[in-house]
């Protein structure tokens, strides 16, 4: 499989959250609808080692993302382990500074909308920062159209995303020297509205969209995508022939309970399970 993506083992040290320490700073945050959001999935990482249990929480009042969570537990010898990682956000006018458990330290600047233009993430020994440019839709919601990243100075990754066909969005991912364009579709009838307001799983596993994924939970990133995704075909895929598809189970709200992601590629599935609890 071709997608570079960071596993949430790998970049567990570099996840960030908002919370709000400022109620009347910066009242133009897009607001969510729910109090929580939180995904739990149980991944066995290689052959023969234990499966951990990774559950992410999201935390909001008042519309705005307050603090985010994440576990991952596991057992070595019928011994529990548990790893944990708590961030937290400083909401200013037109600012949100953001420190996790690790020291690093994420400044967004706001416009006026709420959404970001800008970050500076300052890790050990790295600095990174970022671009942001949003997509405004005919119906006036705002979708992240572009992403660049530079690294200590130089551009290193991007990402854009063409949404002049709804049901067949196009996605082009650059980093280094590599580059890699996928087709994320709808369906022609029968669309699913996204009325549980998150993004897809593709964007917050795509490098380097899988270090804001508290930003893209808290709408700091635009909007999430209106409509549910059921699939992205990488170009380039004749002889893997691969293809990810993604189905969901709803509540009687509408409200996802989990989705299934099935990628396809040379002949083999390789299966991912995620559990919802939205309220």
């Amino acid at each position: 499989m071709k997608k570079i993506v960071f596993t949430l083992l790998v970049a567990f040290t570099v996840l960030t959250a908002c919370e709000d320490n400022n109620d009347s700073a910066n009242s133009s945050n897009p607001a969510m609808a729910f109090s929580k959001i939180q995904l739990s999935e149980d991944s066995p990482y290689e052959a023969g080692t234990p499966t951990v249990t990774t559950t992410q929480t999201y935390s909001y009042s008042q519309g705005k993302l307050t603090d985010f969570t994440t576990v991952q537990s596991y057992s070595v010898q019928g011994e529990p382990m548990k790893i944990e990682n708590t961030a937290s956000v400083t909401y200013n006018e037109h600012q949100a500074v953001v420190t996790d458990n690790f020291g690093n330290v994420s400044t967004y600047l706001l416009d006026d909308n709420g959404y970001a233009t800008s970050c500076t993430r300052q890790e050990t020994g790295t600095t990174r920062t970022y671009i942001f440019s949003y997509f405004v839709a005919p119906e006036g919601e705002y979708y992240l159209e572009n992403i660049t990243e530079n690294v200590n100075g130089e551009i290193y990754a991007s990402i854009d995303i063409d949404y002049n066909n709804y049901q067949a969005l196009r996605i082009t991912q650059k980093v280094d020297t590599y580059e890699q364009a996928y087709t994320a579709t709808t369906p022609a009838t029968n669309e699913t509205n996204n009325v549980s307001e998150v993004p897809c799983l593709f964007f917050t596993g795509l490098y380097p969209l899988s270090l804001h994924s508290a930003a893209l939970y808290g709408k700091l990133l635009g909007e999430p995508f209106n409509i549910l995704i059921d699939r992205i075909i990488p170009d380039g895929n004749t002889a893997s022939k691969e293809v990810t598809k993604y189905t969901y189970s709803f509540d009687k709200r509408n409200i996802i309970t989990y989705c299934k992601e099935v990628i396809n590629s040379y002949g083999t599935d390789y299966i991912r399970t995620v559990h919802y609890v939205i309220e």
